[in-house]
């Protein structure tokens, strides 16, 4: 098998003293690939894309004659694609030479021996949706609105069948992390488990993570493990830095003024920093919730940083007219050195909590757990 070094940095795992780590993608040459299969849809198309590393060339239709399809592509050996027919019959296939011939609705697979264990880890993960989806069809949207309530911010007035609903929620997405848990431990010999910690890194904890990311694992430099390393990265980062002084960092004013972090810390308060972005959905779904935390402690020894990541300043300023945040706005955009990698931050939002003492208290908290936290700081204090 030919392959083709693509280095983007040297891998370098190095000690966790505020040093960034690079990943060093393996890519393999291009190659034709052929996969045919049969579906039950009554549509007149199916469609596949490249899906991890996410590819460029965008959703390709394919003809489906009689509940028939035929794909002709090319791509590099070992990317990961997606072909669904519309009707939720959807399953991934790793680019090989050998042809596959897939029934999507069913499972049943022709191909290399390494496609045909791909198949089979998703039919397993195929069973659990299987239960889970008629189920949970079957909740009202009100209901269904209340037990994503009740896991992302807590529900105030949830009743017992709320708690029962977020019960088995609960029961069926653990049973999903373990079988995802089992296909990358049964092929720690192929790229698959790229797959599985592509899409489900966040479901995993810190000794999980330690299991898996190995560099000298058989996946460990598929183009797809850029966003895994990153993440374990920066969750290496953040135990590094916890109950340690917090690193400081400069960072831009509205204004156009440049301030330091440590202006704020290590003067007898608390100073919570809330990383976000313009771009960022989640970020300013989280506002209004902000701003309330902000309005019960901001007088009692709370000083608020909004940290954005946004390169564009424009859509900074453009934002924070739209937002009107009542506390101190800062930019720090994502280069070598910024904020966010200072404080391993690979997704957003993201809040740090620093000690009056200026050492880092915290770095995970969000929602109703951040919430519980500023209540129990300051009705000890």
């Amino acid at each position: 098998m030919n392959k083709k070094n693509i280095i983007t940095a040297l891998l370098a795992l190095v000690a966790m003293a505020g040093q960034g780590q690079t990943f060093t993608p393996i890519v393999e040459e291009s190659i034709d690939f052929v996969i045919t299969g049969t579906t039950t849809s009554s549509l007149d198309s199916v469609a596949w894309f490249q899906c991890a590393p996410m590819g460029c060339g965008g959703v390709v239709k394919v003809p489906l004659v009689d509940g028939a399809f035929r794909i002709v592509g090319r791509l590099p050996r070992n990317a990961f694609i997606q072909i669904g027919d519309y009707a939720e019959n959807d399953l991934h296939f790793i680019v090989d030479e050998t042809p596959t011939s897939i029934n999507l609705v069913t499972g049943e697979v022709s191909g290399s021996e390494l496609q045909q264990r791909f198949i089979r880890c998703q039919m397993r993960e195929r069973e659990i949706h299987n239960v889970v989806q008629p189920w949970w069809d079957s909740l009202s949207d009100e209901d269904k609105e209340r037990v994503i309530t009740m896991k992302m911010d807590g529900l105030p007035d949830a009743t017992a069948k709320d708690s029962a609903n977020l019960e088995k929620y609960d029961s069926h997405m653990a049973d999903l992390v373990a079988t995802n848990r089992q296909n990358i431990r049964e092929n720690r010999d192929n790229i698959i488990p790229a797959w599985y910690l592509y899409t489900g890194m966040g479901s995993l904890t810190l000794e999980q993570m330690n299991e898996f990311m190995r560099e000298d694992a058989a996946y460990a430099h598929h183009p797809a493990m850029e966003r895994p390393w990153k993440k374990y990265w920066g969750i290496l980062q953040q135990r590094n830095i916890t109950g340690k002084p917090a690193p400081d960092f400069e960072a831009e004013a509205p204004d156009g003024t440049m301030h330091r972090l440590s202006e704020y810390t290590g003067h007898g308060q608390y100073v919570l920093i809330d990383f976000w972005a313009s771009w960022c959905g989640p970020c300013i779904g989280s506002f209004p919730f902000m701003k309330e935390l902000y309005a019960t402690y901001k007088d009692h020894g709370l000083v608020f940083l909004g940290v954005s990541c946004d390169k564009n300043r424009d859509a900074w300023l453009k934002a924070l007219e739209k937002h009107q945040f009542p506390w101190t706005a800062l930019r720090s955009p994502a280069r070598k050195g910024d904020a966010c990698e200072l404080y391993g931050i690979t997704g957003i939002p993201a809040v740090i909590l620093i000690a009056p003492d200026g050492n880092v208290l915290s770095t995970d908290l969000e929602g109703e757990k951040l919430k519980a936290k500023l209540a129990e700081i300051f009705n000890d204090k």
